[in-house]
């Protein structure tokens, strides 16, 4: 007898529902080619090794060769200059600075301009790090107008980035460029990630400020902190440091391109 409210014919059986379980996904998996286990984003074929000091500290460079039609933002010179800038103790026990390649769908289903590693353990260095992620171009992100605030923060500091943004009567188009991505990984991301470590070291490590004597109680006092909490933390230390080499005249400079 025919059910009316019966719209999907494969309703009640075996087979209803086999679709939601088929969700394109990032592959996830611990092991990696190599036979090794570490997160997706601790993969990187490592075309180039650099050991470089800044400001009395140490630090690993690990680059990536990016696949046709990605480039790197910024290049490694510039992050460096950009790291001989801030205060010395802002880089105390920061490890790796890493150019990574990331997958098709990574891109698609988690595109991030940067991240930090507490810890990352990449084949040839481990330890506290920043990521810097290629960028596919030409780039276009395409935002619903329904933004939570955070959203619409961040939209605003892509304007003020100098990306091209086009208000449409659904969507927000924003049309990225080298040069505009330069200035959002280079002047901000950097910087913010690097804040992420400052909140890091001075709620856990330094003594002074740390939110408790004792080192695992602090770190997990740390991360039981919301999400949102660090990254407001990280957001104004990128503003607050941004305005302040602005107002020295450090920032905007000139791309520095790797000598060697």
């Amino acid at each position: 007898m025919r059910r009316p409210e019966r719209r999907n014919r494969k309703s009640g059986t075996k087979d209803f529902g086999w679709r939601k379980q088929n969700k394109m996904t990032v592959p996830w998996s611990w092991q990696d080619r190599y036979g090794e286990f570490r997160l997706p984003a601790e993969r990187i074929d490592i075309a180039e090794v650099r050991e470089v000091t800044i400001q009395g500290h140490e630090l690993t460079i690990l680059r990536e060769r990016p696949r046709d039609g990605c480039l790197y933002p910024c290049s490694v010179d510039d992050v460096l200059h950009i790291l001989s800038l801030v205060p010395r103790r802002d880089l105390e026990d920061l490890k790796i600075i890493a150019f990574r390649q990331p997958t098709r769908k990574q891109e698609l289903l988690n595109p991030v301009w940067g991240r930090l590693f507490y810890e990352a353990d990449f084949r040839n260095a481990s330890g506290p790090a920043i990521v810097i992620e290629a960028t596919e171009f030409p780039k276009t992100m395409i935002w619903s107008k329904k933004l939570t605030p955070e959203f619409r923060d961040e939209l605003d500091r892509l304007r003020s980035d100098g990306h091209d943004i086009e208000t449409t009567s659904r969507d927000h188009v924003i049309r990225v460029t080298p040069e505009t991505a330069r200035n959002t990984v280079l002047y901000r991301t950097v910087l913010h990630e690097l804040g992420h470590w400052v909140d890091y070291m001075e709620k856990v490590v330094w003594v002074n400020s740390a939110l408790s004597e004792d080192y695992s109680t602090a770190e997990n006092l740390y991360f039981a902190r919301p999400a949102m909490e660090k990254e407001m933390f990280a957001h104004r230390y990128a503003d607050h440091m941004g305005a302040r080499l602005r107002a020295e005249g450090a920032v905007p400079f000139d791309p520095r391109y790797d000598t060697r």
